[in-house]
């Protein structure tokens, strides 16, 4: 049974976001189960719902840990999970972390994960006093690039072969969105 004490849940128009809990498992599996949804994510995609529970507690143990949150992205009034999204490698001393995020891509291309990580990042610079969020992106990801310049991150830097998936290094941009020039948030 889950058990994410003072998780902030966060409402937006169109979704709420709130733990990622068990009875989403079939969710979890049909987004992470799918190869062109993780093409640029580094990990290999969910082979069994054993494997989509084990992600679940994944993302339940780094919130009781404080180590990383990670949100269920839901429709407003359907309650059907359509991805996640959240921070990780947090330094609380530096007041910096990263955002990770990814969708079912049934809902690609519907505004639904720039609303989920304007609530995010809101939250972030605001609830948790971060500083600096960044993202690492693959440069072939132009729909995630593209995204987080939307939100106003920076392209600061390429890290050669930074990521490892499928027995291959991939190059990755570092993005960074600062507090100070968050005027969105």
């Amino acid at each position: 049974m889950n058990t994410y004490d003072n998780f902030p849940v966060i409402e937006t128009e169109r979704l709420k976001l709130r733990p990622v809990l068990q009875s989403d498992i079939a969710e979890i599996y049909s987004t992470f189960s799918d190869a062109e949804a993780l093409q640029y994510y580094g990990m290999e995609p969910l082979k069994s719902e054993e494997d989509a529970f084990s992600l679940i507690e994944a993302f339940e143990k780094g919130f009781k840990s404080g180590s990383a949150i990670r949100w269920g992205i839901v429709l407003q009034g359907e309650g059907k999970l359509i991805g996640t999204c959240g921070f990780h490698n947090w330094s609380k001393s530096d007041k910096r972390t990263e955002v990770g995020y990814e969708l079912n891509r049934e809902y690609w291309h519907k505004g639904f994960m720039n609303e989920a990580l304007r609530a995010i990042i809101h939250y972030g610079f605001n609830g948790m006093e971060f500083n600096r969020i960044a993202a690492t992106i693959r440069p072939e990801n132009s729909s995630s690039r593209a995204l987080v310049e939307k939100l106003g991150f920076n392209q600061e830097a390429l890290l050669k072969e930074y990521q490892k998936a499928e027995d291959k290094f991939y190059d990755m941009y570092v993005y960074s969105l600062l507090k100070r020039n968050a005027n969105l948030y």
